[in-house]
């Protein structure tokens, strides 16, 4: 119970460590909330899919329609926060504790040379910056967690440009979001990828289509040759592939080399992605990876009308396949009425703020009530 405690917890804090402990649970569940959002469905109301009489829009219209929602958002930057995110830090001694030293002191090392190589490219990285800082010398690390679309959007009050924002995995999730719910786009030309510097989506319609943070690179926009689109096409492509995740075949974890994807699906994601950024992506070879049966889909927005039918599916879905991605959904969507709601208080209590508030507190033993512990 405890390890299944952990997980679903970290469901709820998303913090770069646990989506990469726990890819095959995680990043399904992450792209599921997104998906049960009625924030995002509110997107589909407002701009339409389809023209007058009743003929989908072109592949062009309906990103450009998606990029307008993207233009009050921004990438999360808060001055004098570690790594600009404000969900403080975490130590990499406790989460050895958790993940075991093994795991942390190689992802360490990754970070470390992916930092060094940002900071060498661009003095200005916000995550280049973070190798020189004294917490990261010290064994911290920002939290960088990960949100869904309507935290996301809570972060408006407080954001310097007073826009939304969100960290890449986070704008990724809510790109692959909202192709589907928004964009009628099918589930299976979808590809959600990242490595140690960034998350990315790839679309696979025509010539192909990128989506980088709050941007759409077509490809004509890939390769202008601009500051930006030489930056995506770098920071795509030279940082070892981590992971490959298509909702409807599953997930390819490239670090463990253990993959849900057929093989033919991959050399061709991994062709198609190398092709659209002129330049091959980091990757094993296939032939060394370990093919697996997939477990569970995710369903189709289009088979929906509504945030609250699509939630109610997963949710039907949760109760007869539990300790699957559906179940981590409900929790990496925060719904108040499921099996273990002391998950909340666990991820909780490892926030930076809620400790040291924590700490701060006083109450008698015999006056608290420990049915959360």
């Amino acid at each position: 119970m405890e390890e299944k405690l952990d997980k679903l917890s970290g469901a709820v804090s998303l913090s770069v460590l646990e989506i990469d402990f726990y890819p095959n649970e995680l990043i399904p569940a992450f792209l599921l909330a997104n998906l049960m959002s009625p924030a995002l469905w509110a997107w589909r109301t407002e701009k339409n899919a389809y023209n007058n009489e009743g003929v989908l829009l072109s592949p062009k219209s309906r990103l450009n329609q998606i990029q307008r929602f993207f233009h009050r958002y921004t990438f999360t930057n808060i001055p004098d926060e570690p790594g600009g995110d404000p969900c403080g830090l975490l130590n990499f001694a406790e989460e050895e504790k958790r993940f075991g030293p093994e795991f942390v002191q190689k992802i360490r090392a990754e970070y470390d040379a992916t930092f060094r190589q940002l900071l060498a490219e661009n003095p200005e990285s916000q995550f280049g910056q973070i190798i020189n800082q004294p917490y990261y010398r010290e064994g911290f690390f920002p939290r960088l967690k990960n949100e869904t679309l309507e935290v996301m959007n809570a972060f408006a009050p407080v954001n310097p440009e007073g826009k939304r924002s969100g960290k890449c995995i986070g704008l990724g999730m809510l790109w692959a979001a909202a192709l589907a719910v928004c964009g009628r786009f099918p589930l299976d030309r979808i590809i959600i990828t990242g490595n140690r510097a960034h998350m990315f989506v790839f679309l696979d319609v025509g010539e192909g289509h990128l989506l980088n943070n709050i941007k759409w690179f077509s490809s004509t926009r890939i390769n202008n040759r601009s500051e930006l689109s030489e930056f995506v096409r770098v920071v795509a492509s030279s940082p070892e592939t981590t992971f490959l995740y298509n909702s409807v075949v599953g997930m390819c974890h490239c670090i463990n080399r253990v993959s849900q994807i057929p093989r033919a699906h991959i050399t061709s994601i991994y062709s198609n992605i190398g092709n659209f950024v002129s330049n091959p992506l980091k990757h094993p070879d296939p032939d060394h990876i370990q093919f697996v049966e997939p477990t569970h889909e995710i369903p189709d927005p289009l088979a929906y009308d509504s945030a609250d039918s699509y939630q109610s599916a997963i949710v039907e879905l949760a109760k007869q396949y539990p300790d699957s991605i559906y179940e981590y959904a409900l929790y990496a969507f925060r719904r108040l009425d499921v099996s273990h709601p002391q998950s909340y208080v666990r991820a909780a209590m490892r926030d930076y703020r809620v400790k040291k508030l924590a700490e701060g507190i006083k109450v008698a033993a015999s006056t608290c009530d420990c049915r959360w512990h």
